[in-house]
């Protein structure tokens, strides 16, 4: 496969179906059938990271990102040969001003991303089957809000990898097509090669229109919809650099807005923090207590569209509905 060809792979190729993709449709909807102030400042982020905002949904991809909005870790003592830099206990929102997406540099534009085991998603029967494919047991709702369906159609993805070899040439090469002058690449950076993995992950779907559980359609049409997400937490290693030197170039970087840098800095314990760009505005996501941690809210409570995220136990979870908020969060913490 060409390098050409991982790079759409990285842009393209992970599944149609994702939660903030689908809010995003959902404030689309609403748009063209009422008038709403503002449409959703989500899937022009998404589009401009390659991470359709689901980070619980991209886990590879989202960690490949992290090299452009944090590469921030704390190091704990001398590095070893093969160093974590990214394995998530907890999630942050971060704050990005939709008019500086533009500048925000492609990641692939760094070096090589190889695939070795793409995220595919495939349907799976019912939970215990989706339990088999997965490898783990995902969690079910104890009980859901009327108007929903009790069976759920079920896909399942196996564990994804991929690797990231740094490269100082085609670095400077996607900075000249765009005029920009880029940082030399610490020795210590062009000789590393990050491992990601991300995965297994179980999606449900309750409601919707039919069909298969890999496609949109359900989310889109009318009704009342619930889709929830389990992923086990990505995690990124390093055979080089260090955290610190990864973050340090990271945001050096032509294009790093200094509001992003100065909070990826902030980040009491960013190697074990997942961050999730949200709007300027604070309303675009506020934290929320579920299941004995913090989550994020996202969306709306008029019950046309918003979803939570939170880590739990090594895995990430999302779950979007077209509920109210009171309604999500009840759901939410009947997971069993």
């Amino acid at each position: 496969m060409t390098t050409h060809d991982d790079d759409e792979t990285f842009r393209s190729s992970v599944p149609e179906f994702d939660a903030p993709a689908a809010l995003g449709r959902f404030r689309e909807r609403i748009q063209r059938e009422r008038s709403v102030p503002r449409a959703s400042w989500r899937s022009a982020l998404a589009a401009r990271l390659s991470l359709a905002g689901g980070a619980f949904m991209r886990p590879a991809i989202a960690a490949v990102s992290v090299l452009v909005l944090a590469f921030a870790a704390t190091a704990t003592g001398v590095a070893e040969t093969i160093l974590t830099v990214f394995e998530p206990k907890q999630v942050a929102t971060i704050r990005v001003d939709p008019r500086q997406l533009g500048t925000i540099p492609d990641p692939t534009a760094y070096g090589t991303l190889t695939w070795i085991a793409k995220p595919a998603w495939r349907e799976a029967t019912d939970a215990s089957a989706a339990a088999a494919g997965a490898g783990f047991s995902p969690l079910v709702p104890s009980s859901l809000p009327a108007g929903l369906p009790t069976q759920a159609r079920f896909g399942v993805m196996p564990e994804a990898k991929a690797t990231f070899q740094f490269d100082e040439a085609k670095a400077r090469a996607a900075a000249a097509r765009v005029s920009a002058t880029i940082p030399p690449m610490p020795a210590a950076i062009a000789a590393t090669t990050l491992t990601m993995t991300g995965g297994p992950a179980v999606m449900q779907q309750y409601g919707g229109s039919g069909g298969r559980v890999s496609e949109p359609a359900g989310i889109t049409s009318p009704g009342t919809n619930v889709v929830i997400v389990q992923a086990k937490a990505p995690v990124v290693t390093s055979n080089g650099a260090t955290v610190n030197e990864l973050r340090d170039y990271a945001l050096a970087q032509p294009g790093i807005p200094p509001s992003v840098a100065a909070q990826v800095r902030a980040i009491g314990d960013p190697v074990r923090t997942m961050l999730i760009p949200v709007g300027v505005d604070p309303s675009d996501a506020k934290p929320v207590s579920v299941r004995g941690t913090q989550g994020y809210l996202f969306g709306d409570n008029t019950g046309l569209g918003s979803g939570i995220v939170w880590l739990e136990r090594g895995y990430v979870f999302g779950v979007l509905g077209s509920l109210k908020e009171a309604d999500l969060i009840a759901l939410v913490n009947g997971l069993r």
